[in-house]
């Protein structure tokens, strides 16, 4: 017995073209064909979807979330026992599924392990929840961004904090290498200050290019990606000297700096509602001042730096940091609008939480576009996203691996 859906509208994001009148077809966990209704004939035991009347697409992904973190004014899980941030981890895995993104890629976790745990808990169906592609903990610097720990604290790795802290290629290298020990898919190195942390300041360089360099040659080695969180202009430029695959924020990223991610073909992650989001509400909510202050400062010229490099051919990867303070998970989805509004077309910006994103992840033999092969994972708006990005907040059918979570 096979699952067919009947589609409204279909875009596959194989290419740029919305199908119409098409079915899919699905057997177990993976899509075995796509085909037009009108010449197909369903075998009686089949079981059908009708999604006529809808808008459907693949199955969502947010290369850019903490499923350690919920969204709360500080990130009070920093302190708190690993189990309990276990537990909370889970809930926000499976609010972002129930988002309709099937897909996340964590970007930083509490622990060591812990991320790892919960993507391997639902890879065996302990819990329902998106597919995880995760980072560990990510590679920092003493006294860098996310640097949490305090006089007295063990100096060295640091596994039971917001922060895997190395300084020196060697460390970094050493670093990089307990991460995929542990079980990473990629590996992620903290190059800026950033918002959330007193201290330091979003455009300082924190890490050097030699140790960048060092990290992604431990991921290259392994056949993994790079992911670099950078603000500053300086730190944007060494990271993209150093060749790492994707730079997230990129927010005070320069034309100079624009030509060499073009060249080296270095994704952005912009993540623009988190800085929006605290640069508005952030004092209403009791963010602490130094934050509010620091996102205000970034977030005017956001937007239009993004711009320019997408329209130089940067590719832009849909993320959105969500986990962060006033970014719940499962309310994400306004990053589309964001995107939209900084002028990227809204076939990018499909394309970027779909296609674009499972490239990023060299997944994009498993999940990405709707075609034969491919796991079923699918959703469904209500409308038009091409004529109203914001329906994107409102996902009305999610199938994960050919189960369907919501109708």
């Amino acid at each position: 017995m096979s699952k067919i859906i009947k589609c409204g509208k279909l875009f596959c994001a194989v290419d740029e073209i919305v199908q119409e009148n098409a079915v899919i077809i699905i057997d177990d966990t993976k899509i075995t064909s796509v085909q037009n209704a009108e010449n197909f004939i369903p075998n009686t035991d089949d079981e059908i979807i009708d999604l006529s009347d809808k808008f459907v697409l693949p199955g969502l992904i947010d290369t850019h979330v903490h499923l350690g973190f919920g969204g709360k004014t500080s990130l009070v899980e920093v302190s708190e026992q690993p189990e309990i941030v276990a537990i909370k981890g889970m809930k926000n895995a499976q609010l972002d599924l129930w988002a309709g993104f099937t897909t996340v890629r964590d970007e930083g976790y509490p622990t060591i392990t812990g991320c790892a745990n919960i993507r391997d808990a639902i890879n065996t169906g302990v819990f329902p929840g998106p597919r995880i592609f995760t980072s560990g903990m990510y590679i920092t610097q003493t006294g860098g961004h996310l640097d949490f720990r305090y006089p007295g604290e063990t100096l060295g790795f640091n596994t039971f904090k917001s922060g895997n802290v190395a300084n020196g290629p060697e460390e970094v290298r050493a670093a990089a290498r307990l991460m995929l020990k542990y079980g990473a898919d990629q590996i992620k190195v903290v190059v800026t200050g950033g918002v959330l942390s007193p201290g330091n300041e979003p455009g300082e360089q924190n890490m050097s290019i030699e140790e960048i360099r060092a990290a992604v040659d431990v991921a290259q080695m392994h056949a993994k990606i790079t992911s670099a969180h950078a603000h500053g202009t300086a730190g944007i430029k060494a990271a993209a000297l150093a060749g790492v695959s994707v730079i997230e924020h990129c927010t005070l990223v320069d034309e100079e700096t624009i030509q060499i991610m073009v060249e080296k073909n270095i994704s952005i992650v912009p993540t623009f509602i988190v800085l929006k989001v605290i640069a508005e509400k952030g004092t209403a909510a009791g963010i602490p001042d130094f934050a509010v202050r620091k996102a205000i400062a970034l977030v005017g010229s956001h937007l239009s730096n993004i711009k320019q490099a997408y329209d130089a051919g940067v590719r832009i990867v849909f993320g959105t940091d969500c986990g962060t303070p006033l970014t719940p998970h499962g309310t994400q989805a306004r990053e589309f609008e964001l995107m939209v509004q900084a002028g990227i077309s809204h076939t990018d910006t499909l394309l970027s939480a779909t296609r674009y994103a499972a490239e990023l992840l060299r997944w994009d033999d498993k999940i990405g576009t709707i075609a034969p092969g491919k796991f079923a994972d699918i959703v469904a708006v209500d409308k038009n996203p091409f004529d109203d990005i914001s329906i994107l907040k409102n996902v009305s059918f999610i199938m994960k691996d050919g189960n369907v979570y919501k109708m």
